[in-house]
């Protein structure tokens, strides 16, 4: 891909996932305003088992177009259909889970919650494959647009059905929304000729790498939502609606990162035939996104506190600022990582991502129990900061590196160096005036790299200085 193309690309995926992002936060915003934090507990209960059932459609059929391509209709057509059955089989299946989650977790409302969700999992794995054939053709333009689009009537429909009362159904309502539209112009603008039929050749090719990224999905998804299980069996509903607005703030960020870098990554490290090549894509790429986004996390923990948090959703949220620092810490570990799990991904190696997820799995659910026992909602989240962010990412490398035959000390380093340099700028900035946090760390930052990373602070500067040259050019022909 020419790199005009490339940026032109990531720009594309990255206005599709900001965007994306900030009407899910106006969603949030408005959402917190209109209902009580039990009711975000219930539709969170519900997001856990939409996202279990859900495993066995997104990023399976949909990536394997992407690794294979389109060429060969037989591989779409088989793809297509193992997809669509997929889905029809699992919706049935959360149908008949419906009443014994209601049960367990004593919410009535979550069966019929669920009964809609499985409807939205047919149309999702019909959606997943027509994203990938666009995703294969590079057509990230048309993507973004239907994500905003989709984001509109999203933000929309939740806002009216709160407005008109119906709580946690707004969710509902807004969720399935979106998805009816995704599904319609994702069909349209993939403009390819799907068919329902199962080639007896390749259907095993097709099951073999959906089954190898299940369970990499898996073990992610045990990782990503049993912490939410915990809160809500072990804490209640209202916990768990703290915590649920908790991590949907604090992963946003890590949401358009991961995004960026899953679909325009993708197709890219799928054609790098080169192992020297990958290494040191994925290095420079790691330690590029290591020192930008350290800084940005460690912001944000320093200017959310109990006085933003109510001026934006009320006072009624204010415990969600002991949460959300465990937090941060595991949504920046969470965007290191993935250019490693996209790199798997694209070179047909999903089940190493299945072992890197599985392996920390049982860690995870065990401190889980432990944090809500001995700390509540705080000590799920630091938990979730010390497994899953330090631990999570050690073992990640670890696993990776073995397997592609590549340094682990190499790419640790640029891992937590940067983590390293924002911890001066915290101690010295955290009992500061609001306004004059975010100014007084950014120096002690900068002058942390500048002493300690010359090599990257100088690539920094000279970036910078090519950007101001090329404005002052462009305002001067104008």
């Amino acid at each position: 891909m020419k790199s005009i193309s490339l940026i032109k690309s990531g720009l594309w995926i990255t206005y599709a996932t900001f965007v994306t992002r900030i009407f899910a936060f106006l969603s949030s915003l408005v959402l917190a305003r209109l209902l009580q934090p039990a009711d975000f507990g219930v539709i969170g209960i519900a997001y856990v088992f939409w996202s279990f059932f859900t495993l066995f459609t997104q990023d399976t059929a949909g990536t394997f177009i992407v690794y294979k391509g389109i060429d060969n209709s037989k591989y779409v057509n088989t793809a297509y259909t193992i997809s669509l059955i997929i889905g029809s089989v699992f919706g049935l299946g959360l149908i008949v889970a419906a009443p014994w989650v209601s049960k367990f977790f004593n919410e009535p409302a979550l069966t019929g919650i669920l009964v809609v969700f499985a409807f939205n999992i047919v149309l999702s794995s019909a959606c997943y494959v027509y994203s990938g054939v666009m995703t294969r053709n590079l057509q990230y333009r048309e993507l973004a647009n239907i994500s905003l689009a989709n984001s509109i009537v999203r933000l929309l429909c939740t806002t009216v059905a709160a407005l008109l009362g119906l709580s946690y159904w707004s969710f509902v309502i807004g969720d399935t929304a979106s998805w009816l539209v995704n599904c319609g112009l994702t069909y349209y603008f993939a403009k390819y000729p799907f068919r329902l039929q199962i080639d007896p050749e390749l259907k095993d090719e097709v099951l073999s790498f959906c089954l190898g990224s299940v369970g990499s999905s898996f073990g992610f998804y045990i990782n990503a939502n049993i912490d939410n299980l915990t809160v809500g069996k072990l804490l209640g509903s209202t916990s768990l609606g703290y915590y649920n607005l908790a991590y949907q703030l604090t992963m946003a960020l890590s949401t358009i990162f991961n995004s960026v870098i899953g679909q325009l990554g993708l197709p890219i490290f799928a054609q790098l035939p080169d192992g020297a090549q990958q290494e040191a894509v994925i290095f420079r790429l790691v330690k590029q996104i290591a020192f930008l986004t350290a800084p940005i996390y460690a912001l944000l923990f320093l200017v959310i506190d109990p006085q933003v948090v109510t001026w934006v959703f009320g006072a009624k949220w204010t415990p969600i600022c002991t949460v959300i620092p465990g937090l941060l810490v595991f949504a920046y570990f969470r965007v290191i990582n993935s250019p490693l799990g996209s790199m798997l991904q694209a070179k047909g190696r999903p089940s190493v991502n299945a072992k890197t997820n599985l392996y920390i799995a049982p860690i995870a659910v065990l401190a889980f129990v432990i944090g809500a026992h001995q700390g509540g909602i705080v000590g799920v989240s630091l938990a979730v900061a010390i497994v899953l962010g330090i631990g999570w990412t050690v073992q990640c490398w670890w696993i990776g590196c073995r397997a592609l035959g590549w340094s682990l000390k190499k790419f640790l380093l640029p891992c937590f160096i940067p983590v390293l340099l924002t911890l001066p700028g915290i101690a010295i900035a955290f009992n500061l005036p609001f306004w004059l946090k975010p100014i007084v760390f950014s120096l002690i930052y900068l002058g942390c790299m500048r002493g300690l990373m010359p090599k990257q602070f100088f690539e920094y500067q000279t970036l910078a200085s090519q950007l101001a040259r090329r404005l002052l050019d462009a305002r001067s022909h104008q």
